[in-house]
């Protein structure tokens, strides 16, 4: 159901499926675009946009929320959950964001690294001895690592870990410790904090996070994060089975162009066997927005603070200049207090700490590249007042 905006009254939205949270769980919701500088027109603009992706087909539905000075002032759901049980997309509908995990535990880890217990430049052997000696491919020669493995690296993806599978224990009973075993007898595609490439590092991250506390990264990641901003709905699998329903449909594109689901939910339904901290959880909306503001306030969300102002701003910084890349500690930065990933399955967020503002798109794309997130984008900097992107 779309919002009605003609009130423009305060409301409070849900962010929790509990009621004993329900307080806490609430963000505040500012529908006067003009208190946060939102104009009416460009609004309306977004809404044609968005709509007219679900009536081309583009994708099944989606979800957009954007805020400004710690308060929400776009939040719409368009399109459908489910085609085929002409289920409309909800706010607590249940999103399998992929890689947008990797910020979160980027967040767990240096939370944990706040209290002293590594530093960002230990080799993570000390904790992982499987890591001990690292191999590098040269050619088709392999020769020990210049360099340790370290936190840093795992946090930059500038470890030599890529998404190459071939060799790992992927298998569905593999723990993440078994996991990150044979990760470490592969050898790495360059010297570890030479490049940067894209790959498995945040995985072992989770595996490093495990060692260190002696807990498993699920539970790491409640007590960190998940339980300080009340975000109920997050985690590595549905819990609730009567959360079924809630699940979106992943949709790919078929020969015919048409949209067909691409995915089972019953996957999403049973708790895997290892945590993997690069791609693993499902959220909503809602509560990916909380961790956003949290970021966005500079480690702090309606009074429960998870990380310090100068860890933020830690994050926030680029750790890759020397390698002449752009990459923070969890995600893409831009030097000015931007930070910003997204997911396989199309699902994207950004946080700008100067303006303590950050939006939020969830869809569930599988296997081709909609252009709805560009339009969105395009049409978030417009109510923004930013200059187009280049």
């Amino acid at each position: 159901m779309k919002f009605q905006r003609a009130t423009f009254s305060l409301i409070f939205l849900f962010l929790g499926s509990s009621a004993a949270f329900a307080q806490e769980a609430k963000l505040e919701f500012q529908p006067d675009p003009d208190a946060v500088g939102f104009k009416k027109d460009t609004i309306r603009k977004l809404d044609a946009a968005m709509e007219k992706q679900i009536a081309e087909k583009k994708v099944s539905g989606l979800i957009g929320l954007i805020a400004r000075d710690g308060k929400v002032g776009y939040y719409e759901t368009y399109g459908q959950q489910s085609i085929d049980q002409d289920q409309p997309m909800a706010k607590d509908t249940l999103f399998r964001i992929y890689s947008m995990t990797k910020p979160i535990v980027a967040v767990t880890a240096m939370a944990i690294w706040e209290e002293g217990k590594f530093k960002l430049d230990d080799p993570i052997a000390k904790h992982c001895p499987e890591w001990k000696a690292a191999l590098v491919q040269k050619g088709g020669e392999t020769e020990s690592a210049r360099n340790p493995v370290s936190v840093r690296q795992l946090l930059t993806h500038s470890s030599g870990l890529t998404y190459d599978r071939k060799g790992l224990d992927l298998s569905p009973t593999a723990t993440l410790e078994e996991f990150s075993i044979s990760a470490a007898k592969k050898p790495l595609k360059f010297h570890p904090g030479t490049q940067y490439t894209y790959g498995y590092s945040t995985d072992i991250l989770g595996r490093f996070i495990e060692a260190v506390e002696g807990k498993p990264l699920d539970v790491v990641m409640r007590e960190r994060v998940f339980d300080k901003l009340n975000m109920n709905d997050t985690e590595f699998w549905v819990r609730n089975a009567g959360d079924r329903g809630r699940v979106a449909t992943a949709y790919a594109k078929g020969k015919d162009g048409k949209l067909k689901p691409a995915m089972k939910i019953d996957d999403v339904m049973k708790k895997p066997a290892r945590m993997m901290g690069g791609q693993g959880l499902m959220s909503t909306t809602e509560d990916y927005a909380r961790f956003c503001a949290m970021m966005a306030n500079k480690g702090e969300y309606r009074g429960a603070r998870v990380l310090k102002k100068e860890t933020v701003e830690l994050m926030t910084q680029n750790h890759l200049k020397e390698i002449k890349k752009i990459y923070g500690l969890g995600g893409m930065v831009n030097g000015k207090g931007g930070y910003q990933w997204g997911g396989a399955a199309g699902t994207r967020f950004w946080v700008d700490t100067k303006d303590n503002g950050y939006g939020v798109f969830m869809v569930q794309t599988w296997g081709y590249s909609a252009p709805t997130f560009g339009v969105f984008e395009k049409h978030a900097r417009e109510i923004l007042g930013k200059p187009p992107k280049k």
